[in-house]
C-alpha cells in the first residue's frame, strides 16, 4: 500500500495491508445512502470491513486448490542418453555372466510348457489348423497352467529366436535379463518428474545393484518379468491420471500383469486407496480401465482360459490359496511342510538382512521424508504404500514363506525409490552456491558421494557373491558364513549344482551308476540329460540300494537320510563357497540303507 508522496501514510490504513483486511466504505472514499445502517455504523464507528457471519454463510465456497496431476518427464537428450546407457548395461551384465549357472528348480519346471506355448504360437500364425479346440488348449497348456501366459510365451518366443546364439538354457533366460533392463528405465521415468534425476539414479542404482535381483535376473523364471509389469502399471496408471488415452493403455497392461503372476492381482489394493486420496475426480477412468479392460485382455491372452474360463479362473485361485508350504530352514528351526508354519516376520527379517547396508540406511532416511512430507508428495507415498501393502500381505500367517525374498520381490523396486527420495532429500538441503572446489558445488559433491556409496555397496556384494547371488546376505548377519553359523537357508533353488558340479559327475561316475539325489529337483537332472550335458547311462529314478548319494545343502528339505548323510558321512566331493557347503556327493552303496535309519534326529 503507497502513501502519497511527502505525507505520513495513515496507521491504520498499514496495518490493514499488512493483516490482508478489506477497507470500508468509508475507507474508499464511497458514501453509503443517508438511512442505511446508520444505527449499526454509529455503533461501530472503527468499522475495518470484517465480513459479518450472515455475508460469510451466503457467500460461495472457495474453489478447491488445482490438483498436481504427474505429467510427461521433461527427459532432455542426456537423461535419455543415461537411461539407455542403464538399460544396456544391465542386459550385458546379466547376458556376460550367465555362464556356469546351474539349472534352477523352476526353470526345469517351466521349460516343456515354454516350449509348448510357443509352438501353440506358431500353430496359431502360421498354419492352417488352428489349435483352439478343448482339446489342443488342454495338450499345449495343460501342464503347469498355474504359471499364466506372459511367462511361458516370453521364454519360449526367446527360445525360438535366440537358441543358436545362446544355446537351449541361455536362450530361455533372455526376457528375465531384458526385464531388468525394462524395470531401471521405468523406475528412472517414475522418479524423476517428481524428485529429479539425482533420486532417479540413485534409484536404478539401488534396485539394479541389488544381488539378489540381480542374481534373479539371470534365470528363465517370472520373478524378473513380474517386477517389470508391476512396474508398467504403476507408470500407466500415474500417466492415465491425465490422460484416457493412457488410461487404456494401462487396461491393456494390467491385463499382462494378470496373466504373468498372482502377485499383480494385488496392484489395485496400492493403487486405488492412494488415488481416492490424492487425484478423487481424476482417477475413474483408471479404474474402468483396470475393471473391465483388464480382465478382457487377461482372457484374450490366455488361451488355457478359453474353455469354462470362471472354472479354470477359480482353479488358478485355489491353487495359490492352497499351495503347499514349502519346506524352510530359518534360524536353525525347520518350518512348513507338516510342521509349524513360518513365523510372520519372515519376509521382514530376510528383507532386512539381504539388503545392502547402504540402500538400508536410505530407505530409512527416504520414510521419514516420506511422512514428513505426506501430504505435499504424492509420489512418496504411492512408494510407501507400495512397499507397505506387499510386505505386509506377505507377512499375513497363511501367506507362504520360503525361498528368500522371490515371492514378494516386487517390493524391492518401491523400497530402492524410497532410497531414491532420500538422496533428493538429503540433495535438496544443501546450498547450490556454496562451492567446494572450484567449480564443484557442494550439492553436487553430495550427489556424487551418495551415489558413489550406493554403487560400490552394490556391486561390491555382487562381485563377493558371484555366481551364488541368491544367497547373499549382508553384513548385519555376517554375510553367507554368518547366515549359515544362524542357521538361515543359505540355498534353496538348486542353481548350485552348477557346470563344475556336472563336470565332475562326468568325470567320476562309472557307466551305470545309480545316484540319488536329495533335496533337488530331479527334473533338472532329466534335462541336463535330455540335452546331453550328463550321460544317459547314469540312472537317476531307481530303486535303493544306490551307490551314489548327490545332497543340495537345503536344510529346510533336510529329513532322516539327508541328516545322516550330513553328519555321518565323509562326502566323496563337497562343493562349497566363502566357507559354506553348497552340494555334496557320496559314495554309499548298500552299507547307508542300513545306517540313515538309526540317525538320531
Amino acid at each position: 500500500m503507497s502513501a502519497v508522496p511527502g505525507q505520513e501514510p495513515d496507521v491504520l490504513s498499514l496495518a490493514k495491508g499488512r493483516i490482508g483486511l478489506v477497507p470500508s466504505r468509508r475507507d474508499q472514499g464511497l458514501h453509503e445512502p443517508e438511512g442505511e445502517n446508520e444505527a449499526s455504523r454509529k455503533k461501530l464507528p472503527w468499522d475495518l470491513g470484517i465480513p459479518s457471519l450472515s455475508e460469510l454463510a451466503s457467500r460461495p465456497p472457495p474453489e478447491p486448490p488445482p490438483v498436481r496431476v504427474p505429467t510427461a518427464p521433461a527427459l532432455r537428450r542426456y537423461d535419455w542418453m543415461l537411461i539407455a546407457l542403464l538399460a544396456l548395461l544391465a542386459f550385458a551384465s546379466v547376458t556376460m555372466s550367465m555362464d556356469g549357472l546351474g539349472l534352477a528348480w523352476d526353470e526345469a519346471y517351466y521349460y516343456q510348457p515354454a516350449v509348448d506355448a510357443a509352438r501353440w504360437l506358431g500353430r496359431m500364425l502360421f498354419e492352417s489348423d488352428k489349435p483352439t479346440s478343448n482339446e489342443a488348449i488342454a495338450a499345449y497348456w495343460g501342464k503347469i497352467p498355474e504359471l499364466p501366459s506372459v511367462v511361458k510365451f516370453a521364454m519360449g518366443i526367446s527360445r525360438a529366436l535366440f537358441k543358436g546364439i545362446w544355446g537351449e538354457l541361455g536362450s530361455l533366460r533372455i526376457p528375465s535379463a531384458m526385464a531388468l533392463s525394462g524395470s531401471l528405465v521405468l523406475i528412472y521415468l517414475l522418479m524423476f518428474p517428481a524428485y529429479g534425476r539425482p533420486a532417479a539414479l540413485a534409484s536404478c542404482l539401488a534396485y539394479g545393484l541389488m544381488p539378489r535381483v540381480f542374481g534373479h535376473a539371470h534365470f528363465a523364471t517370472s520373478e524378473s518379468l513380474t517386477v517389470f509389469v508391476f512396474l508398467a502399471v504403476v507408470y500407466c496408471f500415474l500417466q492415465g491420471l491425465r490422460s484416457w488415452r493412457w488410461s487404456v493403455v494401462l487396461g491393456i497392461v494390467f491385463g499382462l500383469a494378470l496373466v504373468t503372476k498372482i502377485n499383480c492381482f494385488f496392484l489395485p489394493l496400492i493403487l486405488l486407496p492412494w488415488a481416492h486420496v490424492y487425484h478423487r475426480t481424476r482417477y475413474v477412468n483408471n479404474f474402468f480401465a483396470m475393471a473391465f479392460l483388464g480382465p478382457v485382455v487377461m482372457m484374450i491372452c490366455w488361451p488355457w482360459l478359453w474353455h469354462g474360463p470362471v472354472e479354470r479362473l477359480l482353479e488358478y485361485l485355489q491353487f495359490h490359496s492352497t499351495h503347499q508350504y514349502t519346506a524352510l530352514y530359518y534360524f536353525g528351526t525347520k518350518y512348513n511342510y507338516g510342521s509349524t508354519l513360518a513365523p510372520w516376520h519372515y519376509p521382514l527379517v530376510i528383507t532386512l538382512v539381504t539388503t545392502p547396508v547402504v540402500m538400508l540406511l536410505l530407505v530409512v532416511l527416504g520414510v521419514a521424508w516420506v511422512l514428513v512430507r505426506i501430504r505435499t508428495k504424492a509420489l512418496g507415498t504411492l512408494l510407501l504404500i507400495g512397499a507397505g501393502v506387499q510386505l505386509a500381505i506377505a507377512s499375513l500367517p497363511l501367506a507362504p514363506k520360503y525361498d528368500g525374498v522371490r515371492l514378494f520381490i516386487t517390493v524391492f523396486p518401491f523400497l530402492a525409490m524410497i532410497a531414491g527420495v532420500a538422496v533428493a532429500g538429503l540433495v535438496g538441503v544443501v546450498s547450490p552456491e556454496r562451492r567446494i572446489w572450484k567449480n564443484v558445488s557442494s550439492r553436487s559433491a553430495l550427489t556424487a558421494v551418495l551415489l558413489v556409496l550406493l554403487a560400490v555397496n552394490g556391486l561390491w556384494g555382487i562381485v563377493r557373491s558371484h555366481p551364488r547371488e541368491l544367497s547373499y546376505f549382508n553384513v548385519l548377519i555376517g554375510g553367507l558364513p554368518g547366515a549359515f553359523a544362524r542357521g538361515m537357508e543359505t540355498t534353496y533353488w538348486g542353481e548350485a549344482i552348477d557346470d563344475e558340479v556336472i563336470s565332475y559327475l562326468n568325470r567320476t561316475m562309472p557307466s551305470g551308476a545309480k545316484i540319488k539325489v536329495l533335496a533337488a529337483h530331479g527334473k533338472v537332472f532329466e534335462l541336463l540329460q535330455q540335452w546331453g550335458e550328463l550321460p544317459h547311462d547314469l540312472v537317476l529314478d531307481a530303486d535303493p540300494p544306490y551307490d551314489y548319494h548327490l545332497l543340495l545343502v537345503r536344510k529346510g528339505f533336510f529329513a532322516r537320510p539327508e541328516w545322516s548323510l550330513f553328519k555321518e558321512w565323509a562326502p566323496q566331493r563337497i562343493f562349497s563357497f566363502r566357507g559354506v557347503p553348497f552340494v555334496a556327493i557320496y559314495k554309499t552303496g548298500i552299507e547307508f540303507e542300513h545306517t540313515w535309519p538309526r540317525f538320531q534326529m
